[in-house]
């Protein structure tokens, strides 16, 4: 039986079978099995052989390759510990601060005391040297050696233009000119841990980046300083490193009412403006998904996700995917909440069924215009609501938050605040043209920030992407920062650190895109939960915080909110009127306030990309552009009337094509635009005299430095 079974299965079967038919073997079959079985037996025994003999020589050759593996990975685990450890020191140097914000000391010396990214001249201003950074938009570097002016020395303050309405674009709200006074005793700090970056990060042949605080209230300080290219535009809290630090992992579902309703007064231009603000905040810790309701309800899906009903990871790539479909979204139909909500808690259920969840906290976000005109009652929509949170609760132990959002001035409020405040909620009312839309939206991240204040050494990173300026990818490491004299801990805002991705690339020998390293930030972001513990009287001031006295709901007499709404200091009439220390080059363009020659300290004229003008197939027999332009307006103009008229008075429609012969004696020539011409570089042609008109003007892109590009 022994040797059958090393001649293998199917002839020991045969054997097997003719034992038990008695069968005898001819003496030739019987010599052929003992040829068979000893051969087998050899074979064996070499093979066993071998792997005696080589096993120690292939662990000495693979146990350098092991060994550097692992070396590798500790080098790294290093890396990323001095990273986390400097931005705490960072958070706890933004903490200090804010605890001197009210002292005469700090208010006087933050008169005129900062530099605006956009108007000021820096003390220190150096152009940057082409292995520091390149700027396309100065030249990126290299041809004539331009590039963009910084300082390293130096911090400056960005604050969205809807929130710095006052003169110089100084902010008029006494929270944000105090903010920007205490995140000025930071700069020091900011400026050492700057200098002992570079000394660290030259062993790896890497430049370091930039460090940062983004207040709750939209103000936000980074050093080096750099100048704005677009101004105005830029706001902390739409960026997921912010989101990431001040709310942890967690399972967010944006249930979006896409009925006919929301046609009237551009509601469902708000209500996708409002879905993708929230979807931009979020990082590779969360899941999302989009359930759109009118009738009835269904999974807005990316095409990544193959049609799946489950909440998918929020990468970059599943972000942009969603944020399309989401433009796509068309209203029409009928008002059915409690469709929105059952499909909404359905995805939930099957996510955490099976094991695609974040683990962590869930926010329901629902945004509708307020009007129920389908579905049942009100009371069973609750009922729902409340029931399937307690579910969660119990199979899965999952916290459960439902915020409301009502859409536009003339939206119906009651239903939306009903819901909140019979679900333990937060209700927020949105404007039409709100101007702080990241502001209204950022309940849900307040809320989840409170779960963090006891937690003194949580940071949080997010996927790897391409820095605007280097071109390189990077990535963030951010802390949540409070004022824990409180209780509970005041949520202030977010530090942060960009770290370029060089050096681990170097170190691993992974591309910073792939899989393994996508998975390592992962497996760093998800490892803690906020744990959401509050009391009437904190979520009455978390509405308050959200939409003003009509947001609460009698839970509480006090009017203070301990913890949620933070205290002003007693003299706000000495507070500085102006933050700026020089307003020099307000109004100028990019170009002209940034771009400079290498090694000089000033801007450049000769920097920059100048507008371009395609003169190729301008007839040489005209001497002027400006001549060519001056006469072929006038005639457009000309025939424009003429053709206004004609219509008005012939009631038929124009011809299609231009006259190759025009009647009269009188008549002018006539000015044609080629068809087959993009119409950013139409050309306009005039008694045979050919220009192309230049491209119009794009908007310039985000802040540069922390703009993810998408």
């Amino acid at each position: 039986e022994d040797r059958d079974y090393y001649l293998g299965s199917t002839f020991a079967t045969q054997h097997k079978h003719k034992h038990k038919h008695k069968h005898r073997r001819s003496p030739s079959t019987e010599l052929n099995l003992n040829r068979a079985f000893f051969t087998t037996m050899i074979i064996g025994i070499i093979r066993v052989a071998a792997a005696l003999l080589l096993t120690p020589l292939t662990q000495r050759h693979l146990q350098p390759f092991a060994h550097a593996r692992t070396d590798a990975e500790n080098e790294v685990k290093l890396i990323l510990q001095r990273i986390e450890e400097d931005t705490l020191k960072l958070r706890d140097e933004v903490e200090n601060a804010y605890t001197q914000r009210c002292s005469i000391e700090t208010l006087s010396q933050c008169s005129r005391g900062s530099f605006n990214g956009c108007s000021s001249v820096f003390p220190n201003q150096q152009c940057m040297a082409a292995d520091e950074l390149v700027v396309e938009a100065c030249g990126g570097g290299g041809g004539g050696g331009c590039n963009a002016l910084w300082d390293k020395t130096t911090s400056i303050v960005s604050i969205p233009s809807a929130l710095a309405q006052g003169k110089d674009d100084n902010p008029t709200d006494p929270e944000l000119i105090e903010t920007a006074c205490y995140t000025l005793l930071a700069e020091d700090y900011m400026r050492t841990k700057y200098e002992n970056d570079e000394i660290f990060w030259d062993s790896y042949n890497v430049q370091p980046s930039w460090t940062y605080f983004g207040a709750h209230n939209g103000l936000f300080r980074k050093l080096p300083g750099t100048v704005d290219e677009e101004c105005g535009n830029y706001d902390p809290r739409l960026r997921p490193w912010f989101v990431a630090a001040s709310s942890g992992p967690k399972d967010v579902v944006l249930v979006l009412d896409v009925s006919g309703s929301m046609s009237d007064y551009g509601r469902m231009d708000l209500a996708k403006e409002a879905a993708i603000t929230v979807i931009k905040t979020l990082t590779i810790s969360d899941r999302v998904a989009v359930i759109a309701f009118s009738d009835y309800a269904y999974q807005v899906h990316s095409d990544s996700d193959s049609g799946t009903d489950l909440l998918v990871r929020a990468t970059n790539e599943n972000k942009n995917l969603l944020i399309d479909s989401i433009q796509k979204l068309t209203d029409g139909g009928a008002t059915n909440f409690h469709a929105g909500f059952q499909q909404a808690f359905d995805a939930l259920e099957r996510t955490i069924e099976q094991e695609y969840t974040s683990g962590c906290n869930v926010a329901i976000l629902f945004m509708t215009d307020g009007v129920r005109t389908a579905g049942p009652e009100t009371d069973e929509v609750l009922s729902l609501i409340n029931d399937s949170t307690q579910r969660l609760a119990t199979l899965y132990n999952r916290d459960t938050k439902i915020f409301t959002f009502s859409l536009g001035a003339q939206a119906d409020r009651l239903a939306t605040k009903e819901i909140a405040c019979s679900t333990n909620g937060i209700w927020t009312p949105v404007g039409d043209f709100d101007g702080d839309l990241v502001g209204a939206m950022a309940s849900y991240y307040k809320l989840f920030a409170l779960g963090l204040g006891d937690d003194t050494e949580f940071t949080a990173w997010v996927e790897p992407y391409e820095f605007f300026w280097t071109k390189k990818m990077g990535t963030t490491n951010s802390a949540p920062v409070f004022d824990r004299s409180v209780d509970p801990p005041l949520f202030l805002g977010v530090v942060a650190s960009d770290v370029h991705m060089d050096a681990f690339e170097q170190v691993l020998g992974e591309n910073a895109q792939s899989s393994t390293m996508l998975q390592r930030f992962i497996r760093l972001s998800t490892a803690q939960c906020p744990k959401i513990d509050l009391s009437d009287c904190q979520l009455e001031g978390l509405r308050y915080l959200a939409g003003g006295e009509e947001a609460t709901c009698g839970m509480c007499n006090s009017t203070d909110y301990p913890g949620i709404i933070p205290t002003e200091c007693p003299f706000k009439p000495d507070l500085p009127k102006n933050l700026w220390q020089n307003t020099d080059v307000e109004g100028v363009k990019y170009e002209d306030r940034a771009c400079c020659e290498i090694g000089s300290n000033v801007p450049s004229e000769m920097c920059g990309i100048p507008d371009e003008i395609d003169t190729t197939e301008i007839d040489t027999s005209t001497n002027s552009i400006g001549l060519v332009l001056g006469i072929t307006i006038p005639v457009l103009f000309v025939i424009c009337c003429c053709g206004w008229l004609f219509c008005k008075h012939k009631k038929v429609s124009p011809p299609t094509d231009v006259p190759k012969e025009v009647v009269g004696t009188n008549a002018l020539p006539v000015a044609s635009v080629s068809s087959a011409i993009p119409v950013n570089n139409a050309q306009v042609t005039y008694g045979g005299v050919t220009a192309v008109m230049p491209p119009s003007a794009s908007a310039p892109p985000m802040n540069p430095a922390f703009h993810v590009r998408t």
